[in-house]
């Protein structure tokens, strides 16, 4: 049975619909099995357009090709392999681990008991800027100028923000220079160093990787990390729940991912005339892939629209399916595991002041989006 508060069920049964974003017609499929069969079709669907396959668009602020997000295999494969040891040492390496423990030490330790913060500002922005910069080895205080650019990279609620892209592209282009001058033991020295078929990177490619790094990873964390601190407040028996088992923090995190799908959807390029979601595609077309209903699907998920923390298995599509599954994910899970497990250590309770959670149109069905505010009080043990 369709679950009452699904958005796209009206589309299940066919499978997708067309969705409307800013006058652009592209079909959005939206069934969990057909969406991770699609994510795995690089040979039809292709990723290896530049700025085409994020929707709306951003090729309006960026002709860079990020990497490896906008190739397909086997290209695609062997920039993989270049990084995909390096994303995983949140789980591998003991002193990443202790950095992000710290890094989220700090942020929980300067809140006051009991006073009413601005959990985006003041706990989710500084989290995950400064966990980023332990991921990437770079010095703390770079941090710290990350956290003043506010809570988006380059968007705004109005659309890509061209002025703060180049800002973005300027820093990291000045690390890049940085690293290939001198190289290091950061994440640009890393990739200054890599070899791919035994030649060096270029510069514009270890600028496609660091891009996709810092803007893909941004907004995404920072409303986990919100949705996190959201639900443990408005369900304080959650929270008594994984205190009573902190073995659980794990399917919690899983949960808050799947549930909150913070990216909701993203876009293939039709490689030639197909089918697409029962309508027709042509060569240079756009399908959408929406993490979010697949996320939603009451034929995989029972109780889909409820956030669960004790939910297994939970084979949720919050960071993708396929060759294009974010490399991000493990940091994103370090983070979050290490947010839970302080806050049920420092904190008794946490009681909602002010929550406004924002809406996002998936071209026609509408999703929660990003918090709007998130105002709480945290109450020390």
């Amino acid at each position: 049975m369709t679950e009452p508060s699904d958005p796209f069920a009206r589309a299940r049964a066919s499978g997708a619909y067309a969705g409307d974003f800013g006058g652009e017609i592209i079909p959005v499929l939206v069934n969990y099995a057909e969406i991770r069969r699609a994510a795995g079709q690089w040979e039809d669907l292709s990723s290896a357009v530049p700025g085409r396959i994020q929707i709306p668009a951003e090729d309006d602020v960026r002709s860079l090709r990020q990497l490896p997000i906008e190739t397909d295999p086997p290209l695609h494969d062997g920039y993989k392999a270049l990084v995909q040891d390096y994303f995983r040492r949140p789980r591998t390496d003991p002193d990443m681990r202790e950095g992000i423990n710290a890094v989220v030490a700090r942020v929980l330790g300067d809140l006051h008991d009991g006073a009413e913060t601005d959990a985006l500002r003041d706990v989710a922005l500084p989290i995950q800027s400064r966990a980023l910069a332990v991921l990437l080895g770079l010095p703390a205080e770079e941090a710290e100028g990350w956290i003043g650019w506010g809570l988006h990279a380059f968007k705004t609620e109005a659309g890509n923000d061209k002025a703060a892209a180049d800002r973005l592209l300027r820093m990291i282009e000045r690390h890049t220079d940085r690293a290939l001058s001198e190289g290091g033991a950061d994440f640009f020295g890393h990739l200054a160093g890599a070899r791919l078929n035994g030649r060096p990177l270029s510069r514009d490619e270890i600028i496609g990787f660091a891009h996709v790094t810092f803007a893909g990873g941004r907004d995404t964390l920072i409303t986990c990390i919100a949705a996190t601190l959201a639900h443990f407040a408005a369900q304080p028996g959650d929270l008594d729940a994984v205190r009573a088992d902190p073995r659980s923090i794990a399917l919690a995190v899983e949960e808050v991912i799947r549930h909150t799908s913070p990216l909701t959807h993203i876009g293939r390029i039709c490689t030639g005339d197909m089918p697409v979601g029962g309508a027709g595609c042509e060569r240079g077309d756009r399908v959408a892939l929406c993490w979010a209903a697949a996320n939603l699907d009451p034929e995989r998920f029972d109780e889909a629209h409820r956030l669960r923390i004790d939910r297994q298995p939970n084979p949720h599509v919050a960071f993708g399916s396929g060759p294009h599954a974010c490399l991000g994910a493990t940091h994103a899970r370090e983070v979050l595991r290490s947010l839970i497990h302080q806050l049920i250590e420092r904190f008794d309770r946490i009681t909602v002041v002010d929550v406004v959670r924002g809406e996002k149109s998936i071209g026609g069905p509408v999703v929660p989006g990003g918090f709007v505010r998130l105002r709480l009080s945290f109450h020390r043990k």
